[in-house]
């Protein structure tokens, strides 16, 4: 993949981003267990954060991280390595090249935060998915939300689709999950990506732009969704048991 390339660009500006990632992680930090399976590590901005804030805090918790991409691979291991050499070495937080494949019941929990949106047969990925886990076992995703977003800059970092909330929930239950959680989230965010992004079909994102929002709506965001809720937003948080 080309360094310049508008995903690698894209992961490069999440990287950066701070409060983002943190709203996104205590959502779903409750759902989390001690046997943990990422997939789509991309450079590891999220990564980073469940190793930060929940693997170090959990003397029984790993990580495998999965990246299908080489050139991602190798930056994302680079990273891990740099920040969490000691869980490393210990073999608490792993990385894995290549699509995801896994023993039954290997995890208690999966975790794919924007990724789903990739993939073009998200159905099967459910099903192996779901064989990975134990019972009880919890599938926790996040993707960009409403069809009617769907923009230049979407097709231009891979993405097939945006989901709406019934289409997501529906693929969780016909695919074994039971849902316990889905909110759409990040409201304010509608505006601005159909403006920049629909509308004046950018095809990157101003990285810039992104660290403004990052550092004054989102705060502003989240106290608010947390309070009332939000009957759309930018992006949706879904997550599903195995019976």
């Amino acid at each position: 993949m080309s360094p310049t390339s508008p995903l690698t660009h894209e992961l490069q500006t999440l990287r950066s981003l701070t409060n983002y990632p943190a709203w996104i992680f205590e959502e779903l930090r409750p759902f989390l267990g001690t046997q943990l399976a990422e997939i789509g590590g991309g450079l590891g901005a999220f990564t980073a954060v469940i190793a930060r804030e929940h693997v170090l805090r959990h003397p029984d918790a790993s990580l495998d991280v999965f990246e299908p991409d080489a050139a991602l691979f190798d930056a994302l291991g680079e990273f891990l390595h740099e920040q969490f050499h000691p869980l490393m070495q210990a073999g608490r937080l792993q990385t894995i090249q290549g699509e995801f494949r896994s023993p039954p019941q290997q995890y208690d929990t999966t975790i794919l935060v924007n990724v789903l949106e990739h993939i073009e047969e998200d159905g099967r990925l459910l099903d192996s998915i779901y064989e990975s886990l134990a019972p009880h076992g919890t599938l926790i995703v996040y993707v960009p939300a409403l069809p009617w977003l769907f923009s230049p800059l979407d097709h231009a970092v891979g993405h097939v689709r945006r989901y709406d909330k019934p289409r997501l929930r529906q693929l969780f239950e016909s695919h074994r999950f039971e849902v316990v959680k889905a909110i759409y989230m990040d409201m304010a965010g509608i505006l601005l990506w159909y403006l920049f992004n629909v509308l004046g079909r950018s095809r990157t994102i101003n990285a810039r732009l992104a660290q403004l929002y990052d550092r004054w709506c989102v705060p502003a965001t989240k106290f608010v969704e947390q309070r009332c809720g939000a009957p759309l937003g930018k992006n949706l948080l879904i997550i599903g048991q195995k019976p």
